[in-house]
């Protein structure tokens, strides 16, 4: 699926790359999941589908047949009510895994047509039983609800089914926590699974943005949201015009692992203004770095783009739409420095912005 870039929240650490955010990042219980690029600790289960088989003819121990008969006949939970994702990580809250397992047996027993909820009914009731949340640890029922699942998870059982039987059998593994998320290779799945680090993600995000806001004077604070909009309306933008992660499933995920890391770098950006902590700048500097992205917009237009090469390909029209919405959020960042951070070089801001901008076109034409 190529190089991936995922956030997570509070257990990331930031690193600042030419411009462009990373992170390094481990898998805790209650944490969103973050979808993994590199070779598996475990071996595959290559008679999983023996072990499924077996699996799924033992009938539910006695405690898990009575949940699954009650939610058989329980009523339709009101909206809100059941978000499993919401529930098993929290996203900012403290985890609900008893709301998560009766909701999980209730969407296992009114499975939903044509939605795309990988975690709902069985998924979670494996990873509650696998990791013992809310529920005695059961690796047989968590590798049982993983076989109910088949390619819904992600067309790669027999990775799931060895990544338990790992587990199970307590051999040596990186994570000593199983998430659905951990073994995925399909793009759609992937693209759900970036959705849910992205949502977790934002939380973290918005606590740092009210801390710094609260640092703020008091001009500046009736500004911030002015300055977020333009933000988002430049996020989009890219999306719809600028992105360049290639077709397919995953499409989706790597667009949003793109939005991700501009998210992340406007938190990078409000703390680093803050702190005062750019390489000086010059006027002279500035205008460089303008004449450079001018140049950089330049090369990305003349690419020879086809609208037709898949959904969302670039087009030079996108391209312009991008460019604009990030010029207004530039005035927007040029109006927002000096009355924020007063002490703060403009130059050096605008050369900063200027330089990730220009980092960004110039990933278009490589």
């Amino acid at each position: 699926m190529g190089k991936r870039t995922l956030l997570c929240g509070t257990i990331g650490i930031l690193v600042v790359l030419a411009g462009e955010v990373t992170l390094s990042q481990s898998a805790t219980p209650g944490t969103a999941p973050q979808p993994t690029t590199t070779a598996p600790d475990f071996a595959e289960e290559p008679n999983w589908q023996a072990v499924c088989a077996e699996a799924m003819a033992s009938p539910l121990p006695t405690a898990a047949a009575a949940l699954a008969l009650s939610a058989s006949t329980e009523s339709t939970p009101a909206d809100g009510e059941c978000n499993e994702p919401a529930l098993y990580y929290g996203f900012g809250k403290m985890p609900d895994y008893g709301a998560a397992l009766r909701c999980a047996y209730w969407h296992r027993a009114h499975p939903a047509t044509g939605t795309v909820g990988f975690l709902d009914g069985a998924g979670t009731l494996a990873m509650l039983y696998a990791n013992g949340n809310g529920v005695p640890r059961n690796y047989t029922l968590a590798i049982r609800f993983a076989c109910e699942l088949k390619d819904r998870g992600g067309q790669n059982t027999e990775e799931r089914i060895g990544r338990l039987e790992t587990l199970r059998d307590n051999k040596p593994t990186a994570d000593t926590t199983f998430d659905l998320c951990d073994e995925q290779m399909s793009g759609t799945m992937g693209a759900y699974c970036s959705g849910l680090a992205e949502e977790e993600a934002d939380v973290a995000r918005a606590r740092s943005i009210e801390a710094a806001k609260k640092r703020l004077p008091e001009r500046a604070r009736v500004m911030l949201p002015k300055l977020q909009e333009a933000e988002r309306a430049f996020e989009e933008a890219r999306i719809r015009g600028e992105y360049t992660g290639g077709g397919g499933s995953g499409s989706v995920g790597f667009a949003t692992d793109d939005r991700n890391r501009l998210r992340e770098q406007f938190v990078i950006n409000l703390e680093r203004f803050e702190a005062g902590t750019l390489p000086r700048a010059t006027a002279s500097e500035r205008e460089q770095a303008e004449h450079q992205l001018e140049a950089a917009y330049g090369a990305a237009q003349a690419l020879p783009l086809d609208p037709n090469a898949y959904a969302g390909s670039p087009t030079h029209e996108g391209l312009k739409a991008t460019e604009d919405a990030w010029s207004a959020l530039f005035r927007e960042w040029m109006q927002f420095v000096p009355v924020a951070y007063p002490e703060l070089s403009q130059d050096a801001a605008a050369v900063e912005l200027l330089r990730l901008r220009i980092h960004q076109l110039k990933k278009l034409v490589r």
